[in-house]
């Protein structure tokens, strides 16, 4: 019985052959070991890990990493020579979680964090320089108005420090040096900016004058602090646990990079 070949079968074998072929070309390495060419790996279960093209095993041009249920983790691409890469990172839900640029596999210039919950929405922004914090951080409300501002140097707290309320108006402002609270602190109610607390740090610790007002402007409590300690006994614990409160000294904003992609 003579043998039908139909343009499907054809087409089946030839696709069959580049395929072989293609394998044959995926993950070469070349006579002193490098990893040339595209690379293609895989978790237990089947699915890509990476796929990618090296240059004497540095990566380079477009490069994907994904989660082990498909879903895409990373999209960088690099420079020619492995050492710049743009660079998008996502959640496991898929929503985009940052993106900036990687210099030599750390962060440099300006990055974008996003939120796991809202898709696309801006949650943080950062300023990197030598591989450090260096400039604005700056953190957003849900609704895009501005959170936080923390100026930094070389990765070292430094500069202005200001929080703000959800309608956008100033909540408290003070200064850092060298990663230490120095200077006057001023912080304000929602309604109409009135001051709420005055006083002033030095190397961390509350000094001089502290004092807490009334919504009218009439003052609620006031003491005297010598090296973080108050002078009058009437300073009790409700006045300094408010006052910390207020300032959020020891309750943390959650860093996005906590939720990011490495």
């Amino acid at each position: 019985m003579p043998l039908k070949i139909t343009a499907a079968f054809l087409v089946f074998c030839f696709m069959a052959i580049n395929a072989f072929q293609d394998d044959k070309s995926l993950n070469q390495t070349d006579s002193q070991g490098r990893k040339q060419g595209r690379w293609i790996k895989k978790y237990p279960n089947g699915n890509i890990m990476y796929d990618g093209f090296f240059k004497d095993d540095h990566p380079t041009g477009e490069f994907k990493r994904y989660y082990e249920n498909n879903v895409l983790k990373s999209l960088l691409v690099f420079s020619p020579d492995g050492n710049e890469a743009e660079a998008v990172l996502y959640y496991t839900n898929g929503f985009k979680a940052s993106e900036g640029k990687y210099f030599r596999q750390m962060k440099e210039g300006r990055w974008k964090f996003f939120s796991f919950f809202t898709k696309g929405l801006l949650i943080s922004e950062e300023e990197y320089t030598n591989y450090k914090l260096h400039g604005w951080l700056i953190k957003y409300h849900p609704d895009s108005v501005v959170a936080e501002k923390q100026h930094y140097m070389a990765g070292i707290k430094d500069g202005s420090w200001m929080k703000y309320h959800p309608d956008g108006s100033l909540h408290f402002n003070t200064t850092y040096s060298n990663g230490r609270l120095n200077g006057k602190f001023e912080a304000f109610f929602a309604d109409g900016g009135r001051p709420e607390v005055t006083g002033q740090y030095k190397n961390d610790r509350k000094e001089g004058t502290w004092i807490i007002y009334n919504k009218d402007g009439s003052i609620k409590f006031k003491t005297e602090y010598v090296a973080g300690v108050p002078k009058s006994r009437e300073m009790d614990l409700y006045e300094t646990n408010y006052i910390d409160s207020l300032e959020n000294l020891k309750r943390n904003t959650e860093d996005p990079e906590k939720m990011q992609i490495r």
